[in-house]
């Protein structure tokens, strides 16, 4: 199954770019997201929650970023499971600045799914996910305008200005060599939301029968849905 599309965003490149890359605007943004663990650079584990035409679960899988161009560029790999079946995708992300400052996201990926999940088709599967892309773009746009709306003013100048008249302090006599500290492991921060705080999936049904409904077969479908209705209420006159 291949997905990819554009969004344009009303940010600059950097301020979308520090979203995403922000563990707790992520956890905010991918629907049915439970839990988002980073365990080292560039790379997550995480807990999300969904169903699919009846077919509901609980999938935890590993994200891990490569080829990191920042702040224009990142190629993910991911993999999950979860007791209704397996996904194995690379995305890719990318993002470019406008004329009018605005930021133009453009995103493609590729996933194999496996197991019960298969069974729903890839049509459907692929109108679920457009669904669930669109609704992921405007939580990150929320989360970005949110953010913009609330972040100081820092007083870059006036900061650079202060420390140049701040007095000269004399210098110190040199310190006795210290021992070297031990290399600490990279913190691992880890995103729990709350049931009000997750981003609920949006009904998923509409999506997925708008894409079989655009297919051959269920246009067949539907016509012959038509005719056998006009033909039990003519029966009823």
């Amino acid at each position: 199954m291949k997905i990819s599309g554009t969004a344009t965003i009303n940010a600059t490149q950097a301020q979308v770019w520090a979203a995403l890359n922000d563990i707790d605007v992520l956890a905010r943004v991918v629907p049915g997201c439970e839990k988002l663990e980073q365990i080292a650079e560039n790379q997550f584990e995480g807990v999300v929650k969904l169903g699919m035409a009846g077919i509901k679960g609980v999938y935890s899988g590993k994200i891990r970023l490569e080829d990191v161009d920042a702040p224009r560029y990142y190629k993910l790999v991911a993999a999950g499971k979860g007791s209704n079946g397996v996904v194995d995708a690379v995305g890719t992300v990318e993002l470019e600045t406008l004329p009018d400052g605005k930021t133009l996201l453009k995103y493609g990926g590729d996933a194999q799914i496996g197991g019960m999940l298969a069974s729903i088709g890839q049509r459907l599967i692929e109108g679920a996910a457009k669904q669930l892309i669109g609704q992921a773009i405007k939580a990150l746009e929320a989360q970005i305008a949110q953010r913009i709306a609330v972040a100081p003013e820092a007083p870059v100048a006036a900061e650079a200005a202060t420390a140049a008249d701040a007095p000269a302090i004399a210098d110190a006599p040199a310190a006795p060599d210290a021992p070297a500290a031990p290399a600490s492991e990279p913190v691992r921060r880890s995103v729990v939301l709350s049931e009000s705080e997750q981003l609920k999936p949006e009904t998923l049904v509409a999506g997925m029968v708008g894409e079989w409904l655009n297919s051959t077969t269920g246009k067949v479908v539907l016509v012959v849905i038509g005719a056998v209705i006009g033909y039990l209420l003519g029966r009823g006159r």
